[in-house]
């Protein structure tokens, strides 16, 4: 199996699980496990496109990797402060 299929598939089961446990689990732990698994979405989204944009430079890669996962933490933990904020 070639790299970016493997990639890709992993990206897509990770992306069901977080869409199945948010919909099934209710309450605190649900914060927990969407968080988890947005941040790995995030990573396996940014190993792909790392993978796949040359930029021919001596890094090579954007570092989208790193960035995704931290935008998908930090959506994940606004999404809960503004959940539990009372009006």
């Amino acid at each position: 199996m070639d790299g970016t299929v493997f990639t890709i598939t992993l990206f897509l089961v990770f992306a069901a699980l977080m869409l199945g446990l948010t919909l099934c689990v209710k309450g605190k732990r649900s914060v927990y496990l969407a968080a988890v698994t947005a941040t790995l979405c995030g990573w396996f989204a940014g190993l792909l496109l790392d993978a796949n944009i040359d930029f021919g430079g001596p890094d090579g890669f954007l570092s989208f990797r790193m960035l995704l996962p931290i935008l998908a933490m930090g959506l994940c933990v606004l999404r809960a402060v503004m959940r539990d904020k009372p009006d």
